[in-house]
């Protein structure tokens, strides 16, 4: 479990250094340009916050990990409670999942969605 502590650590600090980096250079520039400088600008601040947002996500879930390293109750999957592989922990650190529990809750997603898709259709088409 050290190796996946050692990578959340790793990529913590990456993320705070990157957050912080951005937020040093998140400076407005005053300067008037036409509205197509401005639309570009608005949607590079879009982008941003979406980042920011994901990159916030990330930061949370690796401080949840290692709580539970803390715990003793990290690397159980959250759905059966059985060991989550350290293979599978190496390559994503952040699973709460076995593979198994989590191909079915893929596959239950993608019947839900295929199922939601398919009923809209039904209901548009007889609406008319």
């Amino acid at each position: 479990m050290e190796e996946i502590k050692s990578l959340l650590l790793k990529e913590k600090a990456a993320l705070l250094a990157n957050i912080q980096e951005k937020a040093v250079n998140s400076k407005t520039n005053s300067d008037i340009g036409d509205a197509i400088d401005s639309s570009v600008e608005e949607q590079e601040r879009e982008l941003d916050l979406l980042l920011q947002d994901r990159e916030q996500a990330r930061l949370k879930g690796i401080e949840l990990a290692l709580k539970r390293m803390e715990a003793d109750d990290f690397g159980y999957c959250d759905e059966c409670g059985e060991t989550i592989s350290k293979k599978r922990l190496l390559a994503i650190p952040l699973a709460r999942m076995c593979i198994n529990c989590q191909s079915n809750e893929e596959r239950s997603k993608l019947a839900q969605n295929a199922f939601s898709r398919a009923d809209y259709s039904s209901q548009v088409l007889s609406d008319d």
